[in-house]
């Protein structure tokens, strides 16, 4: 038998095949389960990087796939262990980031109702396709090795998603012949001449045209920049798009999916090409977007051209090759009259859109002010994990002047908390000349703050900045704002720089924004995680930091920032 008709078990026939496909790096927690996965997969060379948790794991490895555009690997163990992990590749899924999720589940064997196996769950694998649409219980050993390379060809193909590899775990080290099956990616459609020719026309004589631009586009940013020079059209971006172009580009609008502001600029236009986003309501909070009689969307997915809009020119092709032909097209048929029209038109609304994002960014001005000091300084990428918290949507998404290559990692779709620093330490693992800022609010923060101690384990070197407001601002906020009391949202908190220095991190407080620059300079120089405290500045800290002391008769104590 030849090596790669090897009889080697369930386990082998993973890591092999995982080898082979070029993956190196796995996140998860070896469990009594899943031992012989993790021997095989030691014996392959591939590093293990160990969260606290598996929905850590998971947003790791999310944050590893976003920067690189890579397949990342989680493996768990049974059970409990996978339901942990399956927020995170909600995430994943929401936000078309490829994670693939690998576990041992029930034997081949087990009895259709049970008989309380540890860690059982009758239907682990459909319980998990109903939220990822895409697993694959496999039946023999040699299978594992097709198991993988079918995920990762359809991973490679088109809109990437997660996917999940159950392996019944009397299979796992039970020795059977397999081949290696070499993943294979379709290329993508090339745009279409007549699609291409009706969209320019489309685009020709339009006086106020904008450009929507999502993760999708993330290849295609001075392609983007090109069209938008060509048509006179503003650009903006969702949350993960940002870093697509530069902030500071002359036509740039920003990502100002959460501004009161943007249903008026929209309602205004008369054209908009929207290029790799879904236009979705998790990115842009107005629904429905009053988008214009004329809509050009590029989109490697045919199916989502008939969601969130009504679209006049469907281009289903790669944003890259779609943009360059659209621009090659409007440079022979777009009149410098009308671009200069344009133009004018769109600066007064940039006046108008900066505004708006100081205004509702104010409480958050020091934070982003450090991070463009920071970012303006930094020689490589900066990535900002941020998570789904205001001192991130509010104000670092519109205040941080990001450049063309950043990144900001951003939990859109699902809207996960305790996202950021895992997702942080996944994206410094990935690209370790990078320098990585993780940003959270206190209450999120409190989901993940464990893998504070893998990134000290693994000496990633990052900043978290834990922004305090006393507990879930946000909720407190529409709380009041229908009139309620706010209950159950003010939070006692950790004294967090000492939290930080028990698990072997730096932690500290700051006050102001040269401080908070400071900081975020000197954590380069230390190896391993610096945790940077500091309070918020808004109607929410005002009530809850006060509401979440302790009563002057309480034995409890809370460390005053």
């Amino acid at each position: 038998m030849t090596e790669e008709q090897a009889e080697i078990t369930g386990g082998a026939h993973l890591a092999r095949a995982l080898r082979a496909e070029g993956i190196s790096r796995v996140y998860g927690i070896p469990g009594t389960h899943n031992l012989e996965i993790f021997a095989q997969l030691a014996a392959e060379g591939i590093d293990i990087v160990s969260p606290r948790h598996e929905q850590g794991a998971g947003y790791m490895a999310d944050g590893a796939a976003r920067v690189t555009g890579e397949v990342q690997v989680v493996v768990t163990t049974t059970g409990p262990a996978v339901f942990n992990a399956l927020t995170a590749l909600l995430q994943s899924f929401t936000d078309s980031v490829p994670v693939l999720l690998v576990s041992p589940g029930m034997p081949l064997t087990h009895p259709g109702r049970g008989n309380g196996l540890l860690h059982e769950v009758r239907n682990q694998s459909q319980a998990i396709d109903a939220v990822l649409g895409d697993s694959h219980r496999v039946t023999s050993p040699g299978e594992v090795s097709l198991a993988v390379g079918q995920a990762l060809s359809r991973m490679r193909t088109g809109r990437t998603r997660p996917a999940y590899i159950e392996i019944p775990l009397d299979l796992i080290e039970a020795t059977g012949p397999g081949w290696l099956h070499p993943a294979l990616a379709r290329p993508n459609p090339a745009p279409q001449p007549s699609a291409i020719r009706t969209a320019a026309e489309a685009l020709a004589t339009c006086q106020r045209p904008l450009i929507i631009v999502g993760a999708g586009a993330r290849s295609a940013g001075a392609e983007v920049e090109e069209l938008s020079q060509v048509l006179g059209a503003g650009v903006i971006l969702s949350s993960n798009a940002k870093g697509t172009i530069d902030d500071e580009f002359v036509n740039s609008l920003g990502a100002i999916g959460v501004l009161e502001a943007l249903p008026e600029v929209l309602g205004a236009a008369d054209a908009v090409v929207a290029i790799g986003t879904e236009l979705a309501p998790s990115d842009f909070w107005p629904e429905p977007l009053p988008l214009p009689h004329t809509v050009v969307r590029i989109d490697l997915d045919e199916v989502q051209m008939l969601r969130n809009a009504r679209v006049s020119h469907p281009i289903p092709a790669h944003a890259k090759d779609a943009t360059i032909a659209l621009t090659h097209r409007l440079h022979q048929t777009r009149s410098t009259s009308l671009t200069r029209a344009a133009i004018e038109w769109l600066r007064g609304w940039q006046d108008t859109i900066t505004d708006a994002a100081k205004t509702e960014g104010a409480p958050w001005s020091q934070l982003c002010g450090a991070l463009n000091d920071y970012t303006t300084s930094a020689t490589s990428p900066v990535i900002v994990a941020a998570d789904s918290t205001m001192c991130c949507y509010y104000g670092v998404q519109t205040g941080w002047a990001a450049r063309r290559g950043d990144r900001f990692l951003y939990p859109a779709g699902a809207g996960t908390l305790g996202y950021g620093l895992p997702a942080g330490i996944g994206a410094k693992l990935a690209v370790p000349e990078a320098r990585v800022v993780a940003i959270e609010g206190d209450g999120g923060a409190m989901f993940t703050i464990v893998e504070l101690a893998a990134a000290v384990q693994a000496q990633v070197s990052m900043s978290v900045i834990i922004v305090d407001n006393g507990g879930y601002g946000e909720i407190r906020n529409e709380m009041a704002d229908r009139g309620d009391t706010p209950a159950g949202v003010a939070l006692l908190g950790p004294d967090f720089p000492a939290l930080a220095e028990s698990m072997g991190a730096r932690g500290l407080h700051i006050e102001t924004q040269e401080q908070l620059t400071t900081a975020l300079q000197q954590a380069e120089d230390f190896a391993g995680p610096t945790l940077i405290h500091m309070t918020e500045d808004s109607r929410a800290a005002t009530d809850m930091l006060g509401a979440a002391r302790p009563s002057e008769n309480s034995n409890e104590t809370r460390r005053e920032p």
